[in-house]
């Protein structure tokens, strides 16, 4: 097994255990981690506590207004539920654009905080066409590589759950960074204890071939 799928399928593992946590969850915004001001508002990632747990996450409804202390119910979506036809915030017709924000979302965790702002920004304008949102640089070339057509398809299975309100007009939609927890904030013990296992496995694996 290389390096490289190794670590692929330890974030699969990651992400397909964020989903399970965060499931029918209690949501509460703890504040705007290293977000950047952005058309008026903060663009980039925030940290919300799920049922106990502290983790990042990024926004995608521009025209939704949160703020610190709010807590909510929400339910986490993956690609295939969503491809589905899950009730999502976005969810006539929005699909392709989930896709497309996937790929852009898979970005996300090699980024910096000024990349992750204009990422949002992007994020938005694919979700929100009509905002009154001005790219421009990074922000406008996200948004074209991911609206160009070879991203409508993406599958960011490994890479983002959709954190959606229930019901909908509760409160804002959020995209969770499960493989990005806030530094202050130690990985659950089980997780780690997790990746000791597949280290271990890895390591088997090497001497094999």
């Amino acid at each position: 097994m290389s390096k490289r799928s190794f670590l692929t399928s330890v974030f699969a593992a990651l992400a397909l255990l964020a989903t399970t946590c965060a499931s029918g969850s209690t949501i509460k915004l703890i504040d705007v981690h290293n977000s950047q001001a952005r058309n008026g508002v903060y663009a980039g990632l925030y940290t919300l506590n799920i049922d106990g747990q502290n983790v990042l996450a990024m926004c995608d409804d521009f025209n939704t207004h949160v703020h610190i202390g709010l807590e909510w119910s929400a339910t986490a979506y993956s690609y295939g539920d969503i491809g589905g036809g899950a009730p999502v915030k976005f969810g006539a017709g929005g699909t392709e654009r989930y896709n497309q924000i996937g790929y852009l979302f898979s970005l996300v965790p090699a980024g910096t905080a000024t990349q992750q702002a204009d990422i949002n920004l992007a994020i938005w304008k694919i979700m929100t066409p009509t905002a009154a949102l001005t790219l421009s640089g990074n922000s406008l070339a996200y948004y074209n590589t991911a609206t160009g057509g070879a991203y409508s398809s993406f599958d960011y299975t490994q890479y983002m759950r959709v954190l959606t309100p229930n019901p909908l007009n509760t409160s804002q939609e959020f995209l969770t960074v499960p493989m990005v927890p806030p530094s202050s904030v130690p990985v659950p013990g089980a997780v780690w204890l997790f990746i000791s296992g597949l280290t271990g496995l890895a390591g088997v694996l090497r001497r094999r071939t």
